[in-house]
């Protein structure tokens, strides 16, 4: 059974399903956008004793952890370090001093996932990611908004958006137009 069976995707997203972009961006007249918790390398609780439901029967007790599994998975799709892929994208690499692993005895690079976690802790106190996890993001929505005939990448290039307003507008100013469509 699917864990999310109305979200599987190639086909029309009911209303109820839509992202409530309020939540996310403060606007004008709108209540105050939730704020989220600091990025950091701390995993709550719950998802280091996944439930049952979730992760089914398992014969090692580690299996219930979302990091065991997220390490086994990176291992296994061969994921880079953060810090080889920091170096080939030409970033400095965080120290093993502030990727902090050391202590928990753990030897050699650091699993993907767990970098981009302590680079935002590092280079921005968690309040955004760092340099490498804003790439990987970066490069991840311009590959979409490139894939997608209907994107502003790919639109005429006369096009012009259908508002009042620069062409750099903001993006509450964006998300105000397209909820009004």
């Amino acid at each position: 059974m699917p864990l999310f069976p109305g979200l599987l995707g190639f086909r029309p997203l009911r209303p109820e399903h839509r992202v409530d972009w309020s939540l996310f961006f403060d606007a004008p007249g709108r209540v105050m956008a939730q704020r989220s918790k600091k990025i950091d390398g701390k995993l709550a609780r719950p998802l280091i004793q996944l439930p049952v439901a979730i992760t089914g029967e398992c014969q090692i007790d580690e299996y219930h952890s979302l990091a065991v599994r997220d390490l086994e998975r990176g291992q296994g799709v061969g994921l880079p370090s953060g810090e080889s892929l920091a170096r080939s994208l030409s970033i400095e690499p965080l120290s093993a001093q502030e990727v902090g692993l050391a202590q928990t005895g753990w030897r050699g690079e650091t699993p993907l996932w767990y970098y981009i976690l302590r680079e935002s802790d590092v280079h921005t106190g968690g309040d955004r990611l760092g340099p490498l996890g804003g790439r990987i993001v970066g490069d991840v929505l311009v590959g979409l908004l490139r894939a997608d005939a209907s994107s502003l990448l790919n639109a005429a290039e006369d096009w012009r958006p259908p508002f009042e307003g620069p062409l750099g507008a903001g993006i509450v100013q964006l998300l105000t137009w397209a909820d009004s469509i």
